[in-house]
């Protein structure tokens, strides 16, 4: 750990709650409980701003995706008020406008946050805005490099979690009361936005397959996003209300992982993905694709051996296939659990984060404290 604590600003745009919310709020709590000062810069109606109110933290608030000069203006006197050393900015419009906000001051270090594999438009405000721009994984780098990011500018720091603690035999009995559905029902779990990407209509398509091989089982999407109406038709066309509920958004989404039988995720696009890490350190067997990031949560790091059911994006006839093996194939169950647990809590535990940014900061301030000292005579 640094030598003294260090003051650091937390910055995000977003409204809605997602991995990359989860990833900054675990950060920020995980920094000050090793003594640092936290300043938290958030829109006013974001789940975000929300939780951070609830804990009576330090917080800012700034309009997220388009701020007035006022609004940066008085952001800037606010951060160098609070002696700000490190402004993290945990999304794109917070870099453009944090760095803006920021510019021309000699004492603050910019750092900005790359969580997905999205194209990127123009590497011009990471190279010329931030002094290091953390992609979530080896997958996110590369993409950065493919778009001219300057390689000395990217660091990778891996999501981290806090290993989620249930007691499944609970988590199940309780699901199944609120679903009405007999305990020994296969239950399968997603979690995610309800946009295109997160593959949820292949995950219907398949859900129609399978009924025809297992006439007894539930999927439960948990999440909320525009593609609701579309899912809520896909179910219907294919009669589904039985075998797939769309909950909504969950506080508690882990509750639901540990109480089915497999966690699928059939994403189309993924920088990391914190809830498949947190499947497996639930040790819910997973079945999932293994675009961007993915690979290197659904991998062993050392023998690239599969860590769950790896399959195909759209592809609903070999997912449903995957689904029925996940549930049937035994001795790979145990040995994906057994495997991908110790995987997840050695490679994505949230201390090993925060201990990786704390020496990041740590580098970059004394980087500007080295600059900024006479040259020796």
């Amino acid at each position: 750990m640094p030598a003294a604590p260090m003051r650091i600003a937390l910055m995000s745009s977003q409204p809605d709650w997602g991995g990359g919310e989860q990833y900054l709020w675990s950060l920020g709590n995980g920094l000050q409980q090793r003594g640092h000062h936290v300043m938290w810069v958030a829109p006013p109606s974001s789940m975000l701003s929300e939780r951070i109110e609830s804990q009576n933290q330090s917080l800012f608030k700034i309009a997220g995706r388009k701020p007035s000069p006022l609004a940066m203006l008085q952001l800037r006197k606010e951060l160098l008020k609070e002696r700000i050393q490190v402004l993290h900015a945990n999304d794109s419009h917070a870099v453009l406008w944090g760095s803006i906000s920021a510019i021309a001051t000699t004492n603050i270090r910019r750092i900005g946050m790359k969580h997905t594999v999205f194209p990127i438009r123009s590497s011009v405000k990471y190279n010329w805005c931030l002094d290091r721009l953390v992609c979530v994984s080896r997958a996110v780098r590369e993409l950065c490099l493919e778009a001219g990011i300057a390689p000395e500018r990217l660091e990778v720091i891996h999501g981290g979690i806090h290993p989620p603690t249930y007691d499944r035999l609970h988590e199940r009995s309780a699901a199944c009361k609120k679903l009405e559905l007999d305990p020994g029902v296969p239950l399968f779990s997603a979690v995610g936005s309800l946009i295109s990407c997160k593959g949820f209509d292949s995950l219907v398509k398949a859900a129609s397959v399978l009924r025809h091989r297992i006439p007894e089982f539930c999927i439960v999407l948990c999440g909320e996003g525009p593609m609701r109406g579309e899912l809520e038709h896909l179910i219907r066309q294919y009669a589904l209300e039985r075998h797939v509920r769309l909950l909504g958004f969950q506080e508690d989404p882990n509750a639901w992982i540990a109480a089915s039988d497999v966690f699928v995720h059939p994403t189309r696009s993924e920088g990391l993905s914190l809830v498949t890490i947190a499947a497996q350190m639930l040790g819910t067997p997973v079945v999932a694709t293994e675009v961007g990031g993915l690979r290197e949560v659904m991998r062993c790091a050392e023998t690239s051996r599969p860590l769950g059911w790896i399959h195909a994006t759209d592809c609903p006839r070999e997912l449903a296939d995957l689904l029925e093996q996940s549930l049937c194939q035994i001795a790979k169950r145990r040995t994906f659990t057994r495997e991908a647990f110790k995987s997840a809590t050695e490679r994505f535990h949230v201390q090993q984060m925060i201990s990786q940014f704390e020496t990041l900061y740590g580098t970059l301030i004394n980087e500007r404290s080295t600059s900024e000292l006479p040259n020796a005579a």
